[in-house]
């Protein structure tokens, strides 16, 4: 091969891709436009608000007997009270203490 016709194919590449951008725009153009057009990414949903501390209400049960005891504890205890210690009071009368979880208030009834 002579150098002319090398110099020539050499040439000829050059200028094919120089000026291939403009001899396929549309192509170009499409792919960039497909880039910029694409929706945004939805952002993710927040996390779920973390559940509210316990609340307890606490009652005292004076000590009467076994048999008084035992009818009026298991009464209680139907209504979700739990016995958590017994108290000493005055160094004879005795107690139990007792808990359950908060109940809501009941919604007011209109009229």
């Amino acid at each position: 091969m002579n150098r002319r016709l090398a110099s020539l194919l050499v040439l000829l590449g050059v200028l094919l891709g120089a000026s291939a951008a403009f001899l396929v725009p549309s192509v170009v153009w499409a792919q960039t436009s497909r880039t910029r057009a694409a929706p945004p990414k939805e952002a993710p949903p927040p996390p779920p608000a973390p559940p509210p501390a316990p609340a307890y209400e606490y009652t005292f049960v004076k000590r009467e007997g076994p048999d008084e005891d035992l009818a009026e504890l298991q009464r209680l205890g139907a209504e979700g009270w739990r016995v958590v210690s017994t108290v000493v009071v005055d160094g004879s009368t005795r107690r139990y203490v007792l808990m359950r979880d908060r109940r809501a208030e009941p919604a007011p009834r209109g009229p």
